[in-house]
């Protein structure tokens, strides 16, 4: 079987085993507070979009798909993206909050409320990519979440010294992730769209209007299984689809007051 294909269904058993874990998590919570309504809704999207995703997988600037459907449409994949990576950041947000809260931490409040605004700022450059067709931007991108990342890293490393306990385990829990998700994207990510950046001006590529982008965006999509075109997408992918949704279910458990 070729490989892409076993990498996709890979995703989409992972994309169903996630929203039975989500579904899990929101039996546990039957008893909610606010925030753990809040961080259940918002984990929510999230993890459905990832799931969307995963079966309708693609790759938004050179507008290859897996499957020749409206469902793999750039614009609808990269808004459902945008929504559910602006929930996610929401997430961090509100557990940054939380954690300043109770440490007291003004500078830690403080990055708190940073984090959406860098994330949203991470959107338009990814958008501004997409539709012009300029991988410099998705570095950009990727530049955005390496600093939120870090900024939300360096909290939990304080809270890792700060706090006792379960919660202490969880704190290092964000600062690994974190490192980790920072080291994906500044040793994988971000080199191979500056390499593609430079590839394509040495081809003399010619980059397209936001207006012609989006005309494009709309209309064109290549479907192809060819892993030599999918697989410098799957490191990304996959972690993003597995991690980053696990990531988002366990911010339901984290609980301050415990």
């Amino acid at each position: 079987m070729n490989k892409t294909i076993l990498w996709w269904k890979f995703l989409c058993i992972t994309a169903l085993i996630n929203i039975g874990i989500w579904l899990g998590a929101t039996w546990v919570h039957s008893d909610m507070q606010n925030v753990s309504i809040a961080h259940l809704l918002l984990s929510g999207i999230y993890v459905l979009v990832c799931a969307f995703r995963s079966f309708y997988p693609r790759i938004d600037l050179e507008r290859y798909c897996l499957h020749d459907t409206p469902f793999s449409s750039v614009v609808l994949g990269r808004s459902c993206a945008t929504i559910a990576e602006i929930c996610f950041s929401i997430q961090c947000a509100l557990i940054l909050f939380e954690l300043g809260t109770l440490l007291e931490s003004p500078v830690i409040t403080t990055i708190a409320y940073s984090v959406v605004p860098i994330i949203v700022l991470a959107q338009a450059f990814c958008w501004y990519a997409t539709l012009t067709l300029n991988h410099f931007w998705h570095g950009m991108e990727e530049a955005a979440w390496v600093v939120m990342v870090s900024l939300a890293g360096g909290c939990f490393l304080v809270g890792a010294f700060e706090l006792t306990g379960a919660i202490q385990l969880l704190m290092a829990v964000g600062v690994v992730s974190c490192v980790g998700s920072g080291y994906i994207m500044l040793a994988v990510d971000i080199p191979m769209y500056l390499s593609r950046t430079q590839e394509n001006q040495n081809q003399g590529h010619a980059y397209l209007s936001v207006t012609d982008g989006i005309r494009d965006a709309l209309r064109r999509r290549i479907p192809t299984h060819d892993w030599h075109i999918w697989k410098n997408e799957v490191v990304w992918i996959t972690s993003y689809f597995t991690f980053g949704v696990w990531l988002s279910i366990g911010m339901v458990f984290v609980d301050f007051s415990a």
